[in-house]
């Protein structure tokens, strides 16, 4: 997956990561987490090569593995550009690229609670 350096074993397989990434954004979009304009392929691929090239760097070896927690911020800000409210979207980042966010304070107040 990030070594050309051999043919894929099953060249779908790749295709198929790109399009879950696709559809995750179709829905974040449909959501009204996105902007109208942006497009889901675009931004898809935006965001894998954040990953990939992050994940490049550190299995070949220019880059320590510590490295990879820039993914979380980098993604963020694409995210973010992309039209997503800040704070709801690190938090999702976060979660799924395997940082816990930090925990919020509970409110109080019950209707904060839904």
């Amino acid at each position: 997956m990030f070594d050309t350096g051999f043919d894929l074993e099953d060249a779908g397989a790749a295709d198929e990561t790109l399009h879950c990434l696709v559809e995750a954004i179709e829905r974040a979009k449909a959501s009204g987490r996105f902007r109208d304009e942006v497009d889901p392929l675009e931004l898809a691929t935006q965001s894998w090569t954040i990953g990939h090239g992050l994940a490049s760097l550190v299995a070949t070896g220019p880059l320590p593995h510590q490295t990879l927690a820039h993914g979380a911020p980098m993604l963020t800000a694409l995210f973010t550009s992309a039209g997503d409210e800040p704070a709801r979207c690190r938090q999702s980042v976060e979660h799924g690229w395997g940082q816990p966010a930090p925990a919020r304070p509970r409110s109080r107040d019950r209707r904060d609670r839904a």
